[in-house]
């Protein structure tokens, strides 16, 4: 038994077949089509795009490099993206990547064709953290010194700092066992975690001298000037603390001498020349103050009048002595810190490692002070 199917019935499922067909295409069709905004067009070329890579300084000691790739293709569909090293992509032709540490980095470019190709860089100018690779500050140039005779740098206005080489990351504080004395400003915890990280710290080559900027009273750091004396010690840690914004020390602090500065200087001082910290042969003990680095027997490793000249002022406290005091114009009585004087003065042969405690208001025409900076 059999059935007739007439020729229009074949023919009217032809056409369905077809019509259906043809639905199933437009829809395959519209879904490439909706894709196309996040897919990059994949054609039949075969050009490969190309990456230049290149740092924006070959200069030695850098605290950070600057990588810029740039990426070009001779097919017309152009680039579609760069993948950074950390796996970033940037939907670009040229990309900007910064790099802290020394090492191979590798980029990768895509083209809109479906080619990729990759390129490594080997950045090594970066400055590995040591006592004996001093960083140097924006603003500053070295000029003069190695590290084991006393590495100097020079800003624009001419302050100069001398590095202090740390090689175990640990800072000397000889009164740390003595409960007389305390150390706790926030500049010495400041100091301690910057050396832990640096190895080492600059310290000003100078006494401090008087300078005026911006209509402000700032430390300064330049030889053959009148050490700035008859200031009282929060004048003399205000005067250093600013100093650091008024030249423009970005990402750098200056601060007024603390005990760990002091007695780490003086440790590394006396592994080059013998007793140093307790010799009073050193300095300038004349009677008379002389300029800033003109007393040539306390120039050593290019620090000047460490163990002479003017005794100067340290954060440090010395707590035996607080007092009272009864102002009569003020209703509450407020509390006097003992700070600690180091060192000798022209007037007072004292020896570098010498401390004593004054009250911190006081001023006298020997006493003056000397910074510090670090990172």
């Amino acid at each position: 038994m059999y059935y007739k199917v007439s020729p229009v019935v074949i023919i009217l499922l032809i056409v369905g077949i077809v019509a259906v067909v043809g639905i199933g295409f437009k829809l395959f069709v519209d879904k490439g089509e909706a894709d196309k905004d996040n897919q990059p067009d994949i054609g039949s070329s075969e050009v490969v795009p190309v990456l230049d890579l290149t740092t924006n300084t070959n200069d030695e000691n850098q605290e950070a490099v600057l990588i810029t790739a740039v990426a070009t293709t001779d097919d017309a569909a152009g680039i579609y993206s760069i993948t950074l090293p950390d796996g970033s992509v940037e939907r670009s032709e040229r990309a900007l990547y910064e790099v802290k540490k020394n090492g191979n980095y590798t980029f990768k470019v895509k083209g809109n064709n479906g080619q990729v190709a990759s390129l490594a860089i080997e950045v090594n100018n970066i400055r590995e953290a040591s006592a004996t690779s001093p960083y140097i500050p924006t603003g500053f140039s070295h000029v003069g010194g190695e590290v084991a005779t006393g590495f100097v740098i020079q800003d624009q206005y001419g302050n100069e700092f001398v590095w202090v080489p740390v090689e175990t990351g640990k800072l000397t504080r000889n009164t740390m066992l003595d409960n007389d004395y305390e150390e706790s400003t926030s500049t010495a915890s400041a100091l301690v975690n910057s050396v832990a990280q640096n190895y080492g710290f600059y310290v000003a080559r100078y006494e401090s001298s008087a300078h005026e900027a911006n209509g402000q009273m700032v430390a300064g750091s330049v030889g053959n000037k009148r050490p700035w004396t008859n200031i009282a010690y929060r004048e003399a840690s205000e005067a250093s603390t600013r100093a650091a914004s008024i030249f423009g020390y970005e990402g750098y602090q200056t601060a007024i001498m603390n005990s760990y500065a002091w007695d780490t200087t003086l440790k590394w001082l006396d592994s080059c020349f013998e007793s140093y910290s307790s010799n009073t042969s050193y300095g300038n003990y004349s009677g008379t103050k002389r300029n800033t680095g003109t007393t040539e027997s306390d120039i050593k490793n290019n620090i000047c009048d460490l163990a002479g000249n003017v005794r100067e002022w340290t954060t440090e406290i010395y707590k035996m002595k607080s007092e009272p005091t009864n102002d009569v114009n003020e209703v509450i009585s407020e509390t006097v810190n003992y700070r600690v004087i180091r060192g000798g003065g022209a007037n007072l042969s004292r020896t570098a490692s010498s401390h004593t405690g004054y009250n911190e208001k006081m001023t006298d025409d020997y006493w003056g002070f000397r910074m510090i900076l670090y990172k």
